[in-house]
């Protein structure tokens, strides 16, 4: 299916789609402390909505992060990667294409499994 080429204006320039961020968060606010606050409220908000234990881990890390050993804070990152990808998504309003780009990611998992099981297999 060929790719439909962007309308271009009066300069030729192509026109691009406006981006607007999503959670009622303005560009402008990413500038600023207090929208920063608001954006990490939200994200917490989505993450306890998702993951209530996740949620209770990261806010417990936060409260103490020095209770967190190296490998302990490294185990929470890792779980949170995919909750804020998906945050991000949503917020850049970009969804549909990062489920695309899971899809085309995971299409080869079952060649890459038969893969590992012949080289268990064989070691």
């Amino acid at each position: 299916m060929p790719i439909a080429e962007p309308a271009a204006d009066a300069s030729g320039a192509p026109e691009l789609p406006a981006l607007t961020p999503g959670f009622g968060v303005a560009f402008d606010d990413l500038y600023r402390r207090d929208g920063l606050v608001a954006l990490d409220r939200a994200f917490v908000d989505a993450l306890a909505a998702a993951d209530a234990a996740l949620a209770g881990r990261l806010a417990a890390g936060r409260s103490d992060p020095a209770a967190l050993s190296p490998k302990e804070e490294s185990a929470l990152i890792l779980a949170l990667a995919p909750q804020l990808e998906r945050f991000l998504a949503r917020l850049f309003g970009i969804d549909a294409e990062l489920d695309a780009l899971i899809r085309r990611h995971e299409e080869p998992a079952p060649i890459w499994s038969v893969k590992r099981q012949f080289v268990q297999r064989r070691a």
